[in-house]
């Protein structure tokens, strides 16, 4: 069970917050409404994720003490704020977290602020093992080694294969079912007959279709709890 420390100054909002947590199968660790106390209970205790307000008591607001715990430890951090003004979002808008809600927010975006904050700290960390396996490409005569952690996702195209990347995409001439028996499955997942998706890059998704940025991708039917399992939620 993953293991929460709120870091929040309004007394009945943070006992709300741990109360919808523990419904969420997470186990609340600690609440705190300062940075002194939250570094304190870090130095001693083990957490796996911190969800913390902006303005807290003390002289450290949420961001100064983000920067404090990411010099000693390699945690997700999530942000909660009422303050949606540029000054806010610019401070916040960096490495230091791994998602932030804007309240009032409702259960379904704390659940997933949480959830994806998990996942994008795991996909940070296990960057560096994902970019040592690559796909190899032939692209105008030459052989190019892609990362997987850089390829979005593949669509079939009749005897073709359509591998879409962060920065390209290139056009290989074999079956996406070949590409589905080489790339690991740990990684990647056959969401439709025509396409094979890269997890980490899915943001959002229900029965319909799976959301990677910018691009919206169908799914099979009876997919969605194969997927549910696949993503932990």
């Amino acid at each position: 069970m993953k293991k929460i420390l709120i870091v929040e100054d309004e007394e009945e909002l943070a006992n709300n917050i741990s109360e919808i947590l523990s419904n969420l199968d997470y186990k609340v660790a600690a609440i705190v409404d300062n940075a002194k106390n939250a570094l304190e209970f870090l130095e001693s205790n083990e957490v796996d994720l911190v969800l913390m307000d902006i303005l807290i008591h003390g002289d450290l607001d949420g961001i100064d003490l983000a920067y404090k715990i990411r010099e000693k430890y390699n945690l997700p951090l999530v942000f909660s704020t009422a303050y949606s003004g540029t000054e806010y979002l610019e401070r916040i808008s960096s490495e230091i977290h791994e998602g932030y809600l804007l309240k009032p927010f409702s259960l379904d975006s704390l659940k997933t602020a949480i959830f994806f904050g998990l996942k994008r700290h795991e996909e940070k960390s296990g960057k560096e093992n994902r970019a040592k396996g690559s796909l190899k490409i032939m692209d105008k005569g030459y052989l190019v080694p892609v990362p997987y952690s850089e390829i979005v996702y593949l669509k079939a195209d009749g005897l073709y294969t359509k591998v879409y990347t962060k920065a390209k995409s290139y056009l290989v001439r074999d079956i996406l079912k070949s590409f589905e028996e080489k790339l690991p499955a740990d990684i990647f997942l056959r969401v439709h007959k025509s396409f094979l998706v890269n997890i980490s890059f899915i943001a959002s998704f229900n029965a319909k279709k799976v959301n990677l940025g910018e691009t919206s991708i169908p799914i099979r039917r009876g997919l969605y709890k194969e997927l549910m399992g696949k993503l932990n939620v």
